[in-house]
């Protein structure tokens, strides 16, 4: 009797949240009987599995479960906050009807996330909380050679390599010698020496992929050691490999690969240390892998810095009782940062970067008001217009990325650097005080990539990966090799972009899974698995309060801790707490 309750009482609510999530994306009458029928029949199967593992919730300490309940509400309105589309098609519903949607929505991701962190709960690795296993460092490459096969095949597809606007002029310095810090320096010296053994973008290339092989395989290595099952390791390797946006990326020309690929490391070397509670760096080995992750992410993008700065904060406050070796390694990876950005920079006379960068976010909140005739005094759209004419700023505005503004003829610098930035941020201030819906709703759209899963159609600018080599003066272009190989490859790009975009080439969508992962990870042994992915949501507050533009590459780190998160919700470095 009570299974068929369990079973009535799953249909009923099937059959709501069928209703609400099918308008939440869709206009309802869009989707076929059958259709609607198979998702309530699914979702049926799904509530009776979440109405019996509720019971579960009773194995965890009763300050878990009130976290657990706590987390699940908060990260279900993010997720539909993040899923929501434009919805134009409830503009015509009653209110009741739009709430009968969100409300129906965001009860039913509730459940699902309560029922897949559960669900996770149920499995796990076994308990590695006394010491780590042995295991032969061979298994480095041979967790590599899945994405050393595979990426190599992108690369002949795509030979020698992809090259955009960027990655041109940052190969143009490499010939000149002409440095501008517009594109990390140390990251083109290094071009540059690749240059030496091969003058072709295919060495970039092949670095890449060897380098993004072996810390990936040296990032399943630690996880084999911490107990990790070889088939499930084998598996995330295969998956690994065949990620569309690792394949193309591993043969693209920009800093963001290498910085993301640093990411992965130094994420690795802070599992290990959660794992071993701080023992991992007892090693001189460890402290040069410490050493090498934190040069890649201080050198290889301008805010790893302030990324590592942080991180090597935290890391020597929980980790004080090897105070002493976190402090001499922090602090020459600082000396060495200071000593390549000042008279290393001075010797070879870079060039600073453009600090407008930094305003992306205030300058398209500046637009948003100008084109919406929001509150500006006379005093503040004189100086406005000295920038910009105010007829330009909004014939340039562009929601979603700043690029038409600052790259304009008629932009003038002058007027906010170097003797005006103090000018500007007050006004800037003073106008976000005067008008902030308008502040709010530019930047909500511009930081769209950061947060937002299902993304705007209506003027919504974005680059995900490309395929081709940026038209240049030094005469490379792309070779067809086998042109069965790069029609298979493209085509195989082409639908991962158009039907699982979401899927696959949104950070939000990865985001918002380190988070869920993670947390299991925190149920399953205690505060510190949140160490783990702290350097990728650093990186991604820096790039949410700087965002230029709504280009994957600025948060590609996502998708590369992502297995690192899912993998960690396994793992039991401490013993479970169970409520008596």
């Amino acid at each position: 009797m009570a299974s068929l309750n369990r079973y009535l009482g799953s249909f009923i609510a099937a059959l709501l949240s069928s209703v609400s999530i099918v308008f939440f994306f869709m206009p309802i009458r869009n989707i076929s009987s059958i259709m609607l029928l198979s998702i309530v029949l699914l979702l049926t199967l799904c509530y009776n599995q979440f109405f019996l593992s509720i019971r579960e919730l009773n194995r965890l300490p009763k300050r878990k479960q009130f976290l657990l309940i706590a987390f699940t509400l908060v990260f279900s309105l993010l997720a539909v906050f993040s899923l929501k589309g434009e919805q134009q098609y409830l503009s015509d519903n009653s209110s009741f009807t739009i709430a009968y949607i969100y409300i129906g929505t965001y009860l039913t991701i509730s459940c699902f996330v309560l029922w897949i962190i559960l669900f996770l709960l149920r499995f796990e690795m076994r308990d590695m909380s006394s010491s780590m296993n042995k295991v032969s460092k061979w298994h480095i490459l041979t967790y590599s050679l899945p994405s050393l096969t595979v990426w190599t095949l992108y690369l002949l597809a795509f030979f020698p390599g992809v090259m955009s606007r960027d990655s041109v002029d940052q190969w143009s310095q490499t010939h000149t010698g002409n440095f501008n810090n517009w594109h990390p320096v140390v990251h083109t010296l290094f071009i540059m020496f690749l240059r030496h053994i091969w003058d072709s973008p295919a060495i970039v290339g092949v670095t890449q992929i060897i380098i993004m092989s072996l810390i990936f395989g040296y990032c399943m290595f630690q996880f084999e050691k911490v107990g990790a099952k070889k088939s499930v390791l084998w598996i995330i390797s295969l998956l690994f490999a065949i990620s569309p946006v690792n394949g193309i990326y591993s043969i693209t020309l920009w800093k963001d690969v290498f910085y993301s690929t640093f990411i992965l490391l130094f994420s690795t070397v802070v599992l290990s240390l959660v794992v071993t509670n701080g023992d991992w760096l007892n090693c001189n080995r460890n402290m040069f892998i410490f050493l090498i992750a934190s040069l890649g992410v201080v050198f290889f993008r301008h805010n790893g810095f302030p990324v590592f700065i942080a991180m090597a904060i935290v890391l020597l406050i929980v980790f004080r009782h090897r105070f002493k070796r976190f402090a001499f390694l922090s602090s020459l990876v600082v000396v060495i940062h200071y000593i390549v950005t000042g008279p290393i920079f001075d010797y070879l006379k870079v060039v600073p970067s453009d600090p407008n960068e930094a305003l992306s976010i205030p300058t398209q909140q500046l637009a948003n008001v100008i084109v919406n005739d929001g509150k500006i005094t006379d005093e503040q759209a004189k100086y406005l217009n000295e920038i910009l004419p105010l007829p330009l700023w909004k014939q340039y505005y562009r929601p979603y990325t700043t690029d038409n503004i600052k790259f304009s003829h008629e932009y003038n610098r002058k007027a906010i650097f170097p003797d005006h930035i103090s000018t500007y941020l007050r006004t800037w201030m003073d106008i976000c005080l005067q008008n902030p819906r308008l502040v709010t709703e530019a930047f909500i759209k511009q930081t769209s990539l950061v947060w937002q899963i299902n993304p705007p159609t209506t003027n919504y600018h974005t680059l995900t990966y490309m395929t081709i080599i940026f038209h240049n003066p030094f005469g490379i272009k792309s070779r067809i090799i086998f042109d069965p190989l790069t029609i298979a490859v493209k085509k195989y790009l082409t639908i991962s972009d158009t039907t699982l975009k979401p899927l696959i080439w949104r950070p939000a969508t990865y985001t918002l899974l380190i988070l869920l992962f993670t947390f299991v990870a925190f149920l399953r042994n205690d505060w510190k698995a949140w160490l783990v992915p702290l350097t990728v949501l650093l990186n991604t507050g820096t790039v949410l309060i700087a965002l230029p533009a709504q280009d994957f590459r600025y948060l590609y780190s996502n998708s590369l801790v992502f297995f690192i998160a899912f993998l960690f919700a396994f793992i039991s470095y401490k013993k479970k707490e169970m409520s008596t």
